[in-house]
């Protein structure tokens, strides 16, 4: 089995989490399938949180086939209009490494 990246800070890595990343992750995955609305790429797709940026509401959710999403959560509490919450896709973990470590 691949090893997965570990993300590096300013991201909280929740796959091998104890009970707060567990907690994270649950309040984490409840909001992005309240934003969700039909129309938008994920909606109704296998998506699972796996980190969370600490500077922004950014997070990634790991989708089926080693594929991933970089998603910018608005906390509204309600389904957004698509495209929101905004997303990023990536093919694999380390194409979404790349992409965070390239300079603004």
């Amino acid at each position: 089995m691949d090893e997965q990246p570990a993300f590096a800070d300013p991201w909280w890595d929740l796959r091998r989490g104890g009970p707060a990343e567990r907690q994270l992750q649950q309040t984490l995955q409840a909001e992005l399938l309240t934003e969700l609305a039909a129309g938008h790429l994920l909606h109704g797709q296998p998506a699972e949180v796996i980190a969370k940026s600490e500077v922004s509401d950014d997070i990634v959710a790991g989708l089926p086939a080693g594929r991933c999403a970089l998603i910018h959560l608005t906390w509204r509490g309600a389904p957004e209009t698509p495209p929101w919450p905004k997303t990023e896709f990536y093919d694999t973990l380390h194409d979404l490494g790349r992409h965070l470590h390239e300079p603004d």
